[in-house]
């Protein structure tokens, strides 16, 4: 007589999708996105991160099962790092293979960070299929190794080259459904006042203590604010607006970041994969500002998938930031200039990533 677990039907384990992901927003959100999608194709989700309060915060209001296994990655530990690293392993292979027992996937995804190392390996050790998705221009080093295990690979960007040619599929990025109804509306200022800045999911110090000392600049050429900033500097940056007189709304996370796109007029922030499919769909002028020590230079490079276009102009930390930030924000606000960046053509990109990605997932399912 077959026990309940062999009795289990064919058809609801094939509707069973494992999704890894961690790190920051530029991994967590597109894998909220497409358990979204999976989940409206009747897929039981679950969901398997690292532990960290951000994962949390995207995922608390799912309905999806979360998991966590706790796992550093390899970049610059240095050698108590590496120890750590090797101390914790054999425990979170443990508790991986013991993921998978419990909810006994029939397709793994893995949506970026150290996450997904572990999950992409095991499913293919027991012959699972399974799906990687590249965000960045220029692969990653967890993608470059998992692309080896992995059965398909999405990207991004078209560009993107240094993946298993026969395994890569151009899906685009997933992008939120409140965003993507931006990008149908078209937005004709009449003035050039609104300005959002974002530092990304977490914010950015560097951003963040720049306009802290070019806000009278910006009060003095009448531009309104919204900015994300980094939690601990909320109180401090409320108060510096207020104090210059500057119009400005600042928060730590947003929550509506299609209306916050939609009250824009122009854009500054960091360069990561996410962000950057966002500017280019709801086609704002932006100033991209890459954060400096991201791997390989990933954000130069996805930045200039848009500047290249001369869709967004680039501004590097280092000497002299506040005063060429500030010479970039003053060129934006003529008119002729600000038009002319708006009607150009930048790179096509879909639409409808998250539903691509979903197509491909459920394929490999009922080969």
């Amino acid at each position: 007589m077959l026990s309940e677990a062999e009795s289990e039907t064919v058809e609801s384990r094939a509707r069973r999708v494992l999704i890894a992901a961690s790190g920051s927003g530029g991994h967590l959100m597109p894998a909220r996105y497409l358990a979204d999608v999976l989940a409206r194709r009747g897929y039981e989700v679950h969901f398997v991160g690292s532990g960290r309060r951000l994962e949390e915060d995207i995922f608390r209001a799912s309905p999806y099962a979360t998991h966590s296994i706790s796992l550093s990655g390899l970049n610059n530990l240095g050698l108590k790092g590496w120890i750590r690293f090797l101390l914790k392993f054999p425990g979170a292979l443990f508790n991986t293979l013991r993921l998978f027992s419990k909810v006994r996937p029939t397709v793994v995804v893995g949506v970026g960070g150290y996450a997904s190392v572990l999950p992409i390996l095991v499913a293919s050790l027991k012959g699972v299929p399974s799906w990687i998705h590249e965000a960045e221009l220029s692969a990653g080093n967890a993608n470059r190794f998992l692309s080896r295990f992995a059965t398909k690979v999405s990207v991004a960007f078209a560009e993107t080259r240094d993946l298993p040619e026969q395994k890569i599929v151009f899906t685009g990025h997933p992008i939120r459904h409140d965003v993507l109804e931006v990008a149908r509306e078209e937005k004709f200022p009449k003035g050039i006042k609104n300005l959002l800045v974002i530092g990304g999911s977490q914010g950015a110090k560097a951003i963040d203590d720049v306009f802290f000392e070019i806000a009278p600049q910006l009060r003095e050429r009448s531009l309104e604010l919204f900015h994300q900033c980094r939690p601990e500097h909320l109180d401090r940056l409320k108060h510096r607006y207020r104090e210059v007189g500057l119009e400005a709304r600042v928060e730590s996370f947003i929550h509506e970041l299609g209306e916050a796109y939609r009250w824009a007029d122009v854009i500054v922030c960091r360069a990561g994969a996410g962000t950057v499919m966002e500017v280019a769909t709801v086609n704002r002028p932006a100033i991209f500002v890459p954060f400096p020590f991201a791997q390989g230079q990933h954000q130069h490079r996805n930045a200039e998938t848009l500047s290249s276009q001369g869709k967004a102009y680039v501004v590097e930390e280092g000497d002299a930031f506040q005063e060429r930030l500030l010479e970039q924000i003053t060129r934006l606000l003529d008119p002729e200039e600000y038009q002319q960046m708006v009607e150009r053509k930048g790179p096509e990109r879909p639409l409808n990533a998250a539903e691509r990605i979903a197509d491909g997932i459920e394929s490999l399912v009922e080969a």
